[in-house]
């Protein structure tokens, strides 16, 4: 045995030609893993994108800035406990 083909691992001592041929395989093999796990990410991503449209779509109407929000709230919740309200 040489010093060459002791530095190689166990499992890469076979002849050239069976290992072009599972180097081959194994590349196409990785290429086509690849390509699946992208559609995959590019159908959820728009899944999600749709699903986020429907969400979001809201009658038209004037948008509320952050303060008007929280006046809306603060009122919600003072409806509901009546405790809440200044005597």
């Amino acid at each position: 045995m040489t010093s060459n083909e002791e530095a190689r691992p166990f499992g890469t001592m076979t002849t050239a030609a069976p290992e072009d041929t599972q180097g081959d395989d194994m590349k196409s093999r990785q290429e086509q893993e690849e390509k699946l796990i992208l559609t995959a990410w590019q159908s959820m991503s728009s899944a999600l994108q749709q699903h986020s449209l429907c969400k979001d779509s809201r009658p038209p109407g004037p948008t509320q800035s952050f303060l008007a929000k929280q006046r809306q709230s603060t009122q919600a919740r003072r409806v509901l406990s009546p405790q809440l309200q200044p005597r």
